[in-house]
């Protein structure tokens, strides 16, 4: 056995080397502990974001349920046509309000969870001009703005609807929070790129708010003292889809004096644009009359609105909860369309019941998915299997033009066959 043996040298050598291991191993230990640390803060605030987050959207949600409540008291009562037909309109306003905010809590969460892929195309600046303007002009000229769109025949490249998105939520803005004066929309070139403006004679947005405005819920102002005051999202939402669209978007604001909104926008080349043929107007055919509704959903209460509703389109109805009920109602005779909830009581989901129905007949009928769940899964899982998928709650004229939509392709497969 041998026994190696150090000189002082060598040792002390050694323990310079050991000392140093362990600084190195002290320093990696405390940046370790440091990083720890920082994220566990960063989950601290992420948790009280969110939670304020819930709390605001809890309080815009319970605002119109509450109204409704109200309003469905006072029809109970005995009152003259007139005031019934003022509540009702009321109630139309809440459930528009509530809409509003589902729509805009669904949008906010694609962005989150990167549900959205951007569609990039080349399309001139006056489709989205002209756009804005059909859309915006009555607003403004109900509350006595000026509003004026300047045109422009330069083409860019973006993604359409998300790039006309966030110009609507600038706009909307701008019209809801003037109360005098005027919006202008703009588009102007900068060299390689276009300048997206928005103008108004608004408020204006003080230094210290700025970043503010594009939090969640964030408003401007006083607005619980504004019935026109927004939910506090659309900035938000703009934010984001600038992000997801890699453009930037410039602020100026003078309090009492307005803002200008600016989204910048790469150019594309002008293109010539190309004559179409004018499109003969046909008188429309109410195609829902007389068609067989298949509608299953778990929730009676949703049953029974859709059943009215429908009816009141001129169609037949058979609605149930489950797939199997449904078959043995319809005794044999095939449905026109099927319309299923995503999320069934059985344990099955809406793909599923399609199908069951689809094999009873041996016959891809046409159908769709209503569903409650924002969750990115169900809307790949119906994108995959062909299907349409409406999120909850479905505005009536939206729903109508889903079920014409599909009666027609319906008829239009049947002619060719």
């Amino acid at each position: 056995m041998r026994i190696a043996i150090r000189t002082g040298d060598e040792l002390e050598a050694l323990g310079d080397q050991f000392n140093s291991m362990a600084a190195e191993l002290q320093d990696s230990h405390a940046t370790l502990e440091g990083k720890v640390e920082e994220r566990t803060q960063q989950l601290k605030l992420a948790n009280l974001a969110k939670s304020r987050f819930l709390a605001a959207a809890s309080h815009d949600l319970r605002q119109p349920l509450h109204a409704l409540g109200l309003f469905v008291a006072q029809l109970r009562g005995d009152m003259s046509a007139q005031e019934r037909h003022r509540i009702v309109e009321c109630i139309n306003a809440s459930v528009s309000a509530m809409n509003e905010l589902f729509n805009a809590l669904l949008d906010i969460s694609k962005l989150d969870a990167g549900a959205l892929t951007p569609n990039v195309t080349e399309f001139p600046a006056a489709l989205l001009l002209q756009r804005i303007e059909s859309t915006f002009a009555e607003p403004a000229r109900e509350k006595n703005l000026s509003f004026r769109v300047l045109p422009s025949n330069a083409w860019l490249r973006s993604d359409f609807i998300l790039l006309e998105r966030i110009l609507f939520n600038l706009v909307s803005n701008a019209v809801r929070y003037t109360s005098q004066g005027g919006v202008v929309v703009a588009c102007r070139r900068r060299g390689e790129q276009l300048r997206f403006e928005v103008w108004d004679t608004g408020p204006g947005i003080a230094e210290d708010q700025r970043q503010n405005i594009f939090s969640e819920f964030y408003r401007v102002g006083e607005p619980e003292r504004d019935e026109r005051a927004g939910l506090g999202l659309g900035l938000a939402i703009v934010e984001r889809l600038c992000t997801l669209l890699a453009l930037p978007i410039e602020l100026r604001s003078v309090v009492g004096r307005g803002s200008r909104f600016t989204v910048v926008v790469p150019r594309a080349p002008v293109r010539i644009a190309v004559a179409e043929r004018p499109v003969i107007a046909r008188p429309p055919m109410d195609v829902s009359d007389g068609k067989l509704v298949v509608v299953i959903d778990d929730d009676p209460r949703v049953l029974d609105g859709m059943r009215g509703l429908l009816r009141s389109w001129g169609c037949r109805v058979m609605s149930d909860e489950t797939a199997a009920a449904v078959i043995k109602g319809l005794g044999g005779c095939r449905p026109d369309l099927i319309i299923s909830d995503y999320r069934l009581s059985d344990g099955k989901t809406g793909i599923e019941a399609i199908e069951q129905v689809r094999r009873e007949f041996d016959c891809a009928i046409p159908a769709f998915l209503i569903s409650g769940d924002t969750h990115s899964d169900s809307l790949q899982q119906a994108r995959a299997k062909g299907l349409h998928l409406l999120h909850k709650p479905v505005d009536p004229m939206t729903l109508r033009a889903m079920v014409n939509r599909m009666l027609r392709t319906r008829a239009l497969t049947n002619a060719i066959n």
